[in-house]
Formats: structure tokens, sequence, C-alpha cells
């Protein structure tokens, strides 16, 4: 099914075709940018045919919406939406890896079951996601009420590393849905309905919690639970909800797991598991003593030699195919991308790195030059003339760090042990590309700030600093021995400043165009958006591991007591 050839589709260039739907085709796609940077993705896009069916074109325009208001690590995210040649597409994230559907398919061609712990884990791993879509809600805290109504073993994604991703929010249900499903009309694959929607009623989340039960059974038992040789059948089937414990077709699953799962295939939704949740947390406690982060480095083990033939091929055609794109976007007319901003910061009291390049520099450099040349020219006389000349600019400009300091009274900054600014609000200083220097910025009463950093050309680097104030220490008071001691009473702007000296600070984090792992100090914290985490006054370092690339930044933050700081990677 792979491209001979990859495909220019607008920035993005398609290497190896992975799906063919009914609605859309699905290809393995990469991106590339200034410094070799590159990117591998998925790109979705509706079918040419298609393009002109608006029931189709509101379906996909939907779930574009939906999913880029997930931003969760058990669900495939979303990068990008737009129309090219008439194509509407979506960019979102590649999970290397094989869906439920191919798994259970590749077991049954080896007539061996999908280990317990595993499938547990996999259903566990998609009631987070689950959960999370089910309870999201808008700025202002309003539900968007979103029911994804399609969970399948094709739309859950297991990785070649053990990760689990709910994927295809095609026909979703939501609040900001454009499309909406005309009565009498079932949308999604019959043999993973509740019986609710089987039905033609309204539904609830509690509908994508009863497919989630038929995709645990059918991994514990290895068959299919309610398909049969034609859909009317099937979906009779799924009414009566005729079902078998799993440990009826598998004798080793325990009746514990057992009654999960015939909790989840309920009939009756005041019986079933109120939401995703509820199951996830049952799923885990059968788990324990093992851990989902044990489990799931056994799982991505598992995966690996199950798909080991599988993932040599596909790292092959994917290293062909980026091969031929990169000189395929060689030969393409080069894009300038480079517009310069920067974020006002939120907090002066977040350090925010931010950077620009050595072209954008490069250009504006040369405009100058220009901008001078035509100038002396027009002095020397009105004449009009033609210009013919090339104006070269060096390649390599120094990078400039631009620091704001607080306070900037009696302050002394030294790079390296050498000083370069003192009682100054903003230094700019030149540096050397690429040579690492350490940087300290010290004042007398306050905790100097000391990091270690490394710029490339024509990088500028902005910090704004504030720095710690020392606590005062207190004084003694000594007396005669035939003199009472007297005792200091604090008062009531003393005991205030103590307080306030002694109460912790709050953290937020976020991460654009995706999500990652936070740490603070070495410990893990949550996935982001981080809001409102409690820390102790003081220098932290604030640590992500970005969820699709696995790329890792770091920075330094001062908290300070009963504020909140802002941090945006």
């Amino acid at each position: 099914m792979n491209l001979q050839e990859p495909i220019s589709f607008g920035r993005y260039f398609l290497i190896d075709k992975i799906a063919v739907g009914g609605m859309a085709e699905v290809f393995k796609a990469k991106s590339f940018s200034h410094g070799g940077f590159e990117k591998l993705l998925v790109i979705k896009r509706i079918l040419q045919h298609l393009s002109d069916n608006e029931e189709f074109v509101d379906m996909f325009i939907d779930e574009a919406k939906i999913s880029v208001e997930l931003q969760h690590p058990n669900i495939v995210q979303i990068y990008d939406f737009g129309r090219i040649a008439e194509n509407y597409f979506i960019a979102m994230e590649c999970v290397e890896g094989k869906d439920i559907k191919g798994i259970l398919r590749k077991l049954a061609e080896r007539r061996v079951m999908l280990p317990m712990e595993y499938a547990v884990y996999i259903a566990h791993e998609m009631c987070k996601g689950l959960d999370y879509a089910h309870k999201r809600t808008d700025m202002q805290g309003t539900p968007l009420g979103i029911i994804h109504r399609d969970v399948s073993p094709s739309n859950i994604l297991v990785s070649y590393s053990g990760e689990v991703k709910v994927a295809d929010f095609g026909i979703a249900k939501a609040q900001i849905s454009v499309y909406n499903t005309k009565g009498g009309v079932l949308k999604g694959k019959f043999e993973y309905m509740s019986p609710e929607q089987a039905r033609g009623e309204d539904l609830n989340h509690q509908a994508d919690i009863f497919a989630t039960g038929i995709i645990l059974h059918e991994m514990l038992t290895g068959r299919r639970l309610f398909k049969s040789d034609s859909d009317i059948r099937t979906l009779e089937r799924i009414k009566a909800v005729d079902v078998k414990p799993p440990s009826d077709i598998n004798p080793s699953i325990p009746k514990r797991l057992d009654a999960i799962v015939m909790k989840a295939l309920t009939v009756d939704t005041e019986t079933r598991f109120a939401n995703a949740r509820e199951l996830q947390t049952a799923l885990l406690e059968f788990m324990y003593p093992a851990t989902p982060d044990l489990t799931r480095e056994n799982l991505g083990h598992f995966m690996t030699e199950l798909f080991s033939q599988e993932i040599r091929t596909e790292r092959d055609r994917l290293e062909t195919g980026t091969r031929a794109a990169a000189e395929l976007q060689q030969q393409a007319p080069e894009i300038e991308l480079d517009l310069d901003w920067e974020e006002s910061p939120g907090s002066g009291y977040t350090i925010d790195i931010q950077q620009s390049r050595a072209p954008m520099w490069a250009a504006i450099a040369a405009a100058v030059l220009l901008g001078a040349l035509a100038v002396w020219l027009g002095l020397k006389g009105s004449e009009p003339q033609v210009i013919e000349r090339v104006v070269e600019v060096p390649t390599e400009v120094p990078a400039t760090l631009h620091l704001k300091v607080s306070p900037s009274k009696d302050t002394t900054v030294t790079i390296d042990g050498k000083v370069v600014g003192s009682d100054s609000d903003l230094i700019h200083a030149e540096l050397v590309p690429d040579q690492p220097f350490e940087l300290t910025v010290s004042a007398p009463g306050y905790v100097p700030y000391t990091e270690k950093y490394t710029v490339s050309a024509g990088e500028r680097l902005r910090l704004p600093v504030t720095l710690t104030a020392l606590p005062q220490p207190q004084e003694e008071t000594t007396s005669a021995p035939d003199e009472p001691v007297s005792a200091t009473v604090p008062t009531e702007n003393t005991t205030t400043q103590s307080a306030q000296a002694a109460a912790p600070g709050m953290l937020n984090v976020n991460v654009r165009g995706g999500w990652a792992e936070v740490s603070v100090d070495g410990v893990p914290v949550d996935t982001t958006p981080i809001y409102q985490h409690p820390l102790p006054a003081g220098r932290h370092t604030i640590e992500i591991v970005n969820g699709a690339t696995g790329e890792r930044q770091s920075r330094v933050v001062t908290i300070i007591p009963n504020q909140t700081t802002r941090v945006t990677f």
C-alpha cells in the first residue's frame, strides 16, 4: 500500500500510504524546517470525490474541532487542519505501532492469546483517555459533552513502546459539533455499539464504556463478542446483551475480572459503570501489585517481538521515503517562515528564553545596508541611477544576551567570572556562539543567580531575572544576670511578613502544540497542562519531556509566595 514516490502536499510530504477508508485516506508524512529539523506525522485527507459532499466535510471539520480540544497522552494529538487543492486534511500525531484489530489478528495467526495483564492495561489506558474527553470543558468551564461513539479495535492504537491512544473522533458527539446525526441514522460500527445506541436512543458517555467492555472481552477471549453474519442480527444480539463471562471461554480469567467486564457490559445504565474513571479504578485495583508503568514497558517488549518483521519493514520504508522527500524538499522553492515574535511574560519571575534565527538577522542586516546605500546615492545627485550590486552578509552573526535584572541597583552581572554590567536594568552582551558560559547575577542581600547556557549563532537570549532576598537573621538580646529578659512581641506587620515568606506559590505549566510530562526538581508531577501546583518559595527546576517527540527541555523559575508563576514551553 506504500507510495512509490513521495508526494508534495502543501508544506508536507506524503511518504507512505497507511490506509484508505470509505471517507478518507491516511498517510505517513514528513515536514521539514531550518537546521535539519524534520517531523514525522500522519496526514488524514478526505477522499477527492467527497470534497463536495457537505455532510462528509462537516463530519471531517467536526473531527478536527473536537480532537484539537483534547490534549491528553492517551488521545492522538491534532497538529493542523486545513484545505490544500480542494482536499481537506488533518495533520496528527504519528503513533508507530498497531491498532488492537491488527494485534488480535496477528495473535490469531500465531494461535496464541493476548496475555491477560496486557488486555487489562490497554483497557485501563483507554479509560484514562475517554474519561478526559468525557469531562472536557471549554474556557468558561462548560462541559463540551464529548462522546466518542466509535470506540472499536481499529480506533485504539498501541505503540511499539507500549503506549495506548484513542483515535478518530470522526463521528464523536459534542456541543461544538457542526454536523448533527439525522434521526434514525446509526453512526459507528454495529458490533461495538451499546444497546441504547443500537436502539437509536439518546446517548451519554456510558455508550463508550459499553464499547470498552466489548473490546476488553474480545482481548481476553480472542473471539468476537457480537459479530454475526448480518448487521441486523448483530444489532439484535447487542440489544439483547446475551453475554457470557470471559472465563466461560478462557478459564484462566479470574472471577474478579469477570465481574468487571460484565458490569461494563450491563444493559441497564443504572448498574453499568457510571463513568470511565470508575472502570479505570476497578482495572487498576485488579492489576495491583503490578503498576501501569511496568506493564507498559513489558507490553512494549511484547509488541516489538510480535511485530519484529513489520517494524524492520516499516522503518526501512520510512527511511527510504524520508530521503526521497528530503530531496524533493530541496528542489522546492524556499518559503521564508521566520516571523519574529515573542510572548509578553506572564510573570516577572519566569525565566523565558526566546530564540531567533541567523537568517532573520542576515535579512535585517542586508536591508540596513541597502537602505544606507540608497540614501548615500540619493545625496550624491538627483539623477536616476541603475544599481546592480551584491551585498554580502556574513553568515556567522554573534549571539546576544538581553538581561533584565530586578533589583537593578547594586547588581553585578558576570559571564565566566568577567563583569559585563552593573547597576543596570537592561544589560546587553555579545556571546561566542556554541561556547558554554556561566552567567552569575548577584546583589548584596540577595541569593545569587547562577546558570550555565550555550547559544547558537544569531540566537538572542532573553532572560528576565528576579533575585530572591536572603532571609534576615533574627537578633539575639543578652541581659545581665539580675536583669529580666525582655520578650519581643511581634507586631501585626512582622507577623504578616513572616507568614508571606513561609507561604507557598503556585506553578502553571503548559506546552504549545502538544503535551508533555512535567517534573519539578527531579520529581514527576503530572502531564500538561499543570494548573495551580503549589511549590515552596524559591528557585526550582522545571523539566518537561514532550509526549510526541521525547524532546527534553528544562527551565529554572523563582516561586514567589502567594503568587502564580506561569511557564510555557
